[in-house]
């Protein structure tokens, strides 16, 4: 007779567990990411079709990395589930979470060496999201999920030049999967000095604010990661 490894034995336990608690006020829980203190970065290539200096359209290519932490405590009535594992409170959940993209719009430049200028931009990105959770009950299993996902995504921007080469800017953009209407969705915020010690190099740096998710619809568990802290951006224009 062949002997069914525990690890398989638990796991059909806890699904069972989970679906007899549904009727006592079990739920399916977000997992959520809240991290004020997460190291984000960025960096960008921009192509002014009229030249570096005046106003326009042009292209821009960016390249955006973050990663966040956090805890989340279940209680009795929590659960979770991706990829078929399931945890059930109570208990403590330690996340990882890491977000990338890499995105190519067209970028718009308006009132150039007004007091306030301003760009709109749009175009497509691909981002990938990669989540981490483990429990503090050492027998529950580890809780995964990989997904790379594309779609359109726009954005403005604000800038309030402040002295020869410097300015303060501000930066929105939000993005959602192309071929779902609740699937994946990001957004970015970003409040930032910029310094350009030369016209093709602009240095910046501030509080960014970045934030991913996955809805229930497409995974059957939502996910979402907020991070907020520093950020360090290096950019080209030519």
């Amino acid at each position: 007779m062949s002997t069914i490894p525990c690890t398989r034995v638990c796991s059909a336990a806890a699904l069972a567990l989970a679906t007899l608690l549904g009727g006592c006020g079990t739920y399916v829980s977000t997992l959520d990411v809240r991290d004020n203190s997460a190291p984000i970065v960025t960096a960008r290539a921009l192509h002014r079709l009229g030249g570096p200096i005046g106003g326009g359209g042009g292209l821009e290519a960016e390249v955006h990395a973050v990663r966040a932490t956090d805890r989340q405590n279940f209680t009795d009535t929590d659960a979770a589930t991706l990829n078929g594992r399931t945890i059930l409170g109570p208990t403590t959940l330690h996340h990882r979470v890491s977000a990338q993209h890499v995105q190519l719009v067209y970028n718009h430049l308006l009132f150039p060496g007004r007091p306030i200028e301003m760009e709109w931009f749009a175009g497509a990105t691909v981002s990938r999201l990669q989540w981490d959770t483990n429990s503090t009950r050492p027998s529950d299993p580890q809780l995964t999920y990989r997904r790379t996902w594309y779609g359109p995504v726009a954005g403005l921007v604000g800038r309030v030049p402040l002295a020869p080469g410097l300015a303060l800017e501000g930066r929105f953009s939000g993005a959602i999967e192309f071929r779902r209407i609740f699937g994946g969705s990001r957004t970015g915020a970003e409040l930032a000095l910029a310094w350009s010690p030369v016209p093709m190099l602009q240095l910046r740096g501030g509080i960014a604010h970045s934030e991913s998710s996955v809805d229930r619809e497409v995974l059957g568990q939502d996910l979402s990661m907020r991070a907020r802290g520093p950020f360090a951006s290096l950019a080209f224009n030519f």
